[in-house]
């Protein structure tokens, strides 16, 4: 994987934010960073494993049925739990190599699924379909 190195320099707020959220989660800094602005920027769709963009694809050929179907997916509940265990345990303590795998993995996986509920719901709306329900004062 190619990476760059960027130098930043960030209010101490800031930096303490970070350095609070690292020891909690027993990540570095500059992993905290990287995890954070992965986060916050969206996917390219060449940064997409291949069957994520068949999958993506494939859903503008659903009729509405399968489109509600898809946009109401959930994650496997072993899979969540042991997604939800090792989040904890990541507050407690280091994870293992192998644990930490897993996790990311797991984080990997939910955020498939994520992104497929929400192109589902975006081709429901775009048939002229309420996906949310309005919040009344």
């Amino acid at each position: 994987m190619n990476e760059q190195t960027v130098k930043v320099t960030l209010p101490n707020s800031v930096y303490d934010r970070i350095r609070m959220t690292a020891q909690a989660s027993s990540l570095t800094a500059e992993e905290v960073i990287k995890q954070s602005v992965t986060l916050l920027l969206p996917a390219f769709e060449s940064d997409m494993p291949l069957h994520l963009r068949l999958s993506l694809a494939g859903l503008a050929l659903l009729d509405d049925i399968q489109l509600w179907k898809a946009a109401n997916t959930v994650m496997h509940e072993s899979r969540q739990i042991q997604l939800e265990k090792l989040a904890e345990l990541q507050k407690h303590r280091s994870l293992t190599k192998i644990e930490h795998r897993e996790l990311d993995k797991l984080t990997e996986e939910a955020q498939q699924i994520m992104l497929y509920k929400a192109e589902a719901r975006r081709l429901l709306a775009q048939r002229g379909h309420t996906v949310f329900a309005s919040v009344e004062d």
